[in-house]
């Protein structure tokens, strides 16, 4: 089983080689591909209103069920609203909000969740200051697949609406906060406090669950400088009321016209999820690190190699997996973290834009567990009209019985998605 498990992986990585080596030579696209892959996406220009509204059907397989050929079916439906608008000289005000609605035969249940992703208003006394105040979502990080210096993370997911890292990063909870920022020619300063508001998380549908983002405060500090070319590396420090403080850093350079390296890295003393919440606090490192390659017709390949010092090696995973208790608070707080399950992990991305037609783009994605073999495979196939999207998603999770991708509750998932926006 080892051995198919590589295979397959062995597989996705031929694939993306076989797309990269479509042609030789690099054209324009290929160059402002690489120009943008490992960073932040840009903020968008300030605009009023916008929406989005999404229905999907899906089909999947419960991982106990694949033997029978057993198969249930799900639906969920989406709405998202967005407001960005300056009001008078110097203000701003920033909104943004989703719904999910879902269902699932299998279970007959329906559930409905809203999530606050942000609501806050920013003055800009001068060209070089600013101050936000209110619900801001803090996205940190350059990787693509984990994201060490993202430390706002934790417990911000209230609903999954895609396993894409780009998705989880945008559909999450922010947190209450206030945060100054001074800005120069070739770099910034931040400055941000986020202060406890609620002690408990909720899962009631239109909570703004502070309990999750706000139940201690916070602070983090952000400084980057730009040193040579485009190498402009940021450095952070994280805290607050039991945390320790974690040190972090993340840079990109460009190799070559279509080769980006990035690394982010974080460390400090803190917990490790395999001795539980209530252990002394311990030195520990977070890593990713890899590499970005754009190549003619369009195509973008990233390879990254992930590493997590609070997550389970291979002897703490291999006793967590043969005790059902221990195993179930650790998958739980793995989630809550948005951490990963073990220590080491490879993850892969390729993006195919006007893929064999124009406005088909298509992406695959991959990750696999260096510590048990499990992998996850997730393929979509995405058609752009100007106001609508529909999109045909295949997702494989293929491991052993409790492992990283082999323990969850769906094996193969196939959805359909149509989306429109406003």
């Amino acid at each position: 089983m080892r051995a198919v498990m590589k295979g397959a992986w062995l597989a996705m990585g031929v694939l993306s080689m076989s797309l990269a080596h479509a042609a030789t030579d690099i054209d324009s696209d290929a160059l402002s591909l690489a120009d943008q892959a490992g960073a932040t996406a840009p903020i968008a220009a300030p605009s009023r209103w916008r929406g989005s509204f999404e229905a999907a059907a899906a089909n999947y397989g419960a991982a106990q069920q694949v033997a029978a050929r057993q198969l249930n079916d799900t639906a969920r439906v989406a709405s998202s609203i967005s407001y960005d608008r300056r009001l008078f000289d110097g203000w701003r005000a920033v909104f943004s909000n989703r719904l999910d609605t879902g269902w699932r035969e299998a279970h007959g249940t329906y559930n409905a969740v809203d999530t606050l992703k942000q609501a806050y208003v920013s003055w800009q006394p001068t060209p070089s200051a600013l101050l936000d105040m209110g619900r801001i979502n803090v996205r940190g990080g350059v990787a693509s697949g984990f994201n060490p210096t993202d430390f706002f993370k934790a417990d911000a997911i209230r609903s999954v609406a895609s396993i894409d890292p780009a998705s989880l990063r945008e559909n999450r909870l922010g947190s209450v906060m206030i945060r100054s920022q001074a800005l120069w020619a070739d770099g910034s300063v931040s400055a941000s406090i986020s202060p406890r508001l609620a002690d408990h998380a909720s899962d009631a549908t239109f909570s703004p669950d502070f309990g999750a983002t706000n139940r201690q405060w916070r602070y983090l500090l952000t400084g980057t400088q730009r040193w040579f070319g485009g190498v402009a590396p940021q450095w952070l420090v994280y805290g607050g009321a039991d945390i320790p403080p974690q040190f972090g850093t993340d840079a990109t350079a460009l190799l070559d016209d279509a080769t980006v390296l990035f690394v982010e890295y974080a460390g400090g003393r803190s917990r490790s999820l395999t001795d539980g919440p209530r252990a002394a606090h311990r030195f520990h490192s977070r890593l990713a690190t890899g590499l970005t390659r754009t190549f003619p017709g369009k195509v973008s390949v990233t390879l990254e190699y992930d590493y997590d010092g609070v997550s389970a090696n291979r002897s703490a995973w291999a006793a967590l997996r043969t005790d059902p208790s221990r195993y179930g608070a650790y998958r739980d707080a793995v989630a809550r973290g948005q951490e990963l399950t073990t220590q080491q992990s490879v993850f892969s991305y390729i993006s195919w834009q006007d893929a064999i037609v124009r406005h088909l783009d298509a992406t695959v994605m991959g990750r696999f567990d260096l510590v048990d073999d499990s992998f996850f495979a997730w393929v979509e196939a995405r058609y752009h009209w100007p106001r609508a999207d529909l999109a045909v998603q295949w997702e494989a999770d293929h491991g052993g019985s409790r492992s990283t991708f082999g323990a969850g509750s769906q094996s193969n998932v196939v959805q359909a998605i149509a989306a429109f926006y406003f």
